[in-house]
């Protein structure tokens, strides 16, 4: 895959995603993705079925393709190192009889800086932004992802807004350095007090009850 120098961030919190340097990801590549929908949809429904994570990126997003066709990599996270990581799920592929254009081993800073998580066709986009499969709806889509999940950003998310404050394109080197400064920024991101005034706003509105009174015995 694409060579990305810089290093890459791993999401430690234990309701993310947590990713390893010794996991395999496997990179599923298509050419004229347009026409390959019965494949990626088969593809995602079947990693979702053996509970691995997927995201995508496109190989523009990795390397200046000097103009060669793009190609869509649809990658999958195996949170295994052994030699057998992702046959479960190739055997599955192969019994559905799914095509695709090459197989390999995508990089985890690759997975994690390029990679947009993919719930169903619905999330997936061109290079410019605009639906891959306009017809394909979130509601269509069988879900795996957690309910407790309120809020996420997408490599995409930011890459979008910083072209809008940048009033251009971004290059393939600007993005994974924004994105590394972003994240770094993100962990000093309090959410408490927000949560602290929801509940109050929620208690005068009476939807939550009064906060119990500390016990007498507390220090």
């Amino acid at each position: 895959m694409g060579n990305i120098e810089h290093q890459a961030f791993i999401q430690s919190d234990p309701e993310s995603e947590i990713l390893d340097p010794h996991h395999f990801y496997a990179a599923y590549v298509f050419d004229r993705a347009k026409e390959r929908e019965t494949d990626i949809r088969t593809l995602i429904k079947a990693a979702q079925e053996h509970g691995y994570p997927v995201r995508y990126w496109w190989l523009s997003d990795a390397m200046d393709l000097q103009g060669s066709p793009d190609r869509l990599i649809v990658c999958v996270h195996h949170p295994l190192a052994s030699e057998s990581a992702g046959m479960d799920l190739y055997d599955k592929l192969k019994e559905k009889q799914v095509v695709w254009d090459d197989l390999e081993a995508a990089a985890i800073d690759e997975y994690s800086i390029l990679g947009a998580p993919v719930i169903g066709l619905a999330n997936l986009r061109s290079p410019y932004g605009e639906r891959l499969f306009p017809h394909a709806t979130l509601e269509d889509d069988e879900t795996t992802q957690s309910e407790e999940t309120l809020f996420t950003i997408t490599a995409q998310d930011v890459r979008e807004e910083a072209e809008d404050y940048l009033g251009r394109e971004m290059t393939n080197e600007e993005l994974p350095a924004v994105l590394e400064k972003f994240k770094k920024s993100l962990e000093y991101l309090d959410w408490r007090p927000y949560l602290d005034e929801a509940i109050q706003q929620c208690q005068k509105a009476g939807q939550v009850s009064p906060a119990a009174d500390p016990s007498p015995n507390a220090d």
